[in-house]
């Protein structure tokens, strides 16, 4: 607590910043736990014919925040541009929906060591600028001590954003492993479609 008000005011919103990485962090870990890929959609993934996309569409149907992109799978007998366009979109709503506030999650660990940074800034303002109305001369160990605490806020924007980036870039892998393999079925479902109306690809 002492090393908290030693670093100053900037030390409040950093404080405010790391509470909303931890909350934001937590937040996506129980929206990938609770929002699982269906395990058998690997083995059944490979699409020949309607009676595959209409067994894959199945399966996604049966999970909640799959399910408009099982719909948009099953909706095969609309012109193939609309066909397209339907599985585009509900492709869009998933990755809107798994990348919510993860930008949030980004700025965050780029505004903490920059906030950080002015603490320390500031911090070393204050410490010169005692030292300079000393009139007897400059006492290094007040010098001193003003500097580390100047650093103080430095330390704790780092150790804010060093997690918060790797909280970010763990939920991007995640985000588009899962995209990689809707967009492969749908990709897969719209050869189908194609091909049996004899559309060029």
């Amino acid at each position: 607590m002492s090393l908290i008000y030693a670093g100053g005011w900037v030390m409040v919103p950093l404080f405010l910043v790391s509470v909303l990485v931890l909350a934001i962090a937590i937040e996506k870990i129980l929206v990938f736990q609770w929002h699982p890929m269906p395990k058998n959609l690997s083995k059944n993934k490979e699409i020949n014919n309607y009676k595959d996309i209409d067994s894959i569409a199945l399966t996604l149907c049966e999970v909640p925040w799959l399910s408009r992109f099982g719909k948009a799978l099953r909706n095969y007998e609309s012109a193939t541009t609309i066909y397209e366009n339907y599985l585009i979109l509900s492709l869009e709503t998933i990755r809107s929906f798994l990348e919510k506030r993860l930008q949030l999650l980004l700025t965050l660990a780029k505004i903490s060591p920059m906030l950080g940074l002015l603490g320390t800034v500031i911090g070393m303002i204050q410490s010169f600028s005692v030292v300079s109305q000393s009139t007897s001369g400059v006492d290094m160990e007040l010098l001193a001590e003003g500097i580390w605490q100047a650093l103080i806020t430095t330390a704790f924007g780092l150790i804010i954003a060093l997690p918060a980036l790797l909280f970010f870039r763990w939920f991007q892998s995640l985000v588009e492993s899962r995209l990689r393999t809707l967009n492969d079925i749908a990709n897969s479902a719209l050869a189908v479609v194609e091909s049996s109306r004899g559309v060029p690809s």
